[in-house]
């Protein structure tokens, strides 16, 4: 009869055993899953503030002599992970909007002269890189080129 009770207490505690193991290894799986999230996360957040700085290279290397203005610009990255989409929503001008550029806001102060408002959006493209995984960050930012 002891050595019955015995193989009970054995049996209990590997059940018990094997569900702390399967608990830790369910915790260690999410903050895996949590980390790699977080780092195409912040690797998104950088690539978006590289694309601004480019928008602004490019606007400022932009020939406005015909009078049009820039209005979109696209990036990607190149890793092939993500691109970006920037829209050029309002350039703020001192008096000298070009003629053919409809979203031009002409101002009177010239403190303000040459800023920009743009739409950007960073979108992660379908890849083994990226785990598949699908991350959009969108931003509208107000710059000074």
């Amino acid at each position: 009869m002891r050595k019955g009770i015995g193989l009970i207490w054995a049996i209990i505690i590997l059940l018990l055993i094997a569900s702390l193991m399967t608990a830790v290894t369910k915790i260690a799986f999410f903050s895996v899953k949590h980390t790699s999230d977080t780092y195409m996360i912040e690797r998104a957040q950088l690539f978006m503030q590289s694309a601004i700085e480019n928008a602004l290279l490019a606007i400022e290397g932009y020939d406005r002599s015909g009078g049009n203005c820039l209005k979109t610009i696209h990036f990607t990255d190149e890793d092939g992970r993500f691109e970006a989409n920037i829209t050029i929503l309002r350039y703020y001008i001192y008096n000298k909007c070009p003629n053919n550029c409809n979203i031009c806001v002409p101002i009177k102060t010239g403190f303000s002269n040459g800023y920009v408002l743009m739409d950007v959006k960073v979108v992660s493209l379908n890849s083994a890189k990226n785990d598949n995984k699908k991350i959009v960050l969108e931003k509208v930012t107000l710059q000074r080129p």
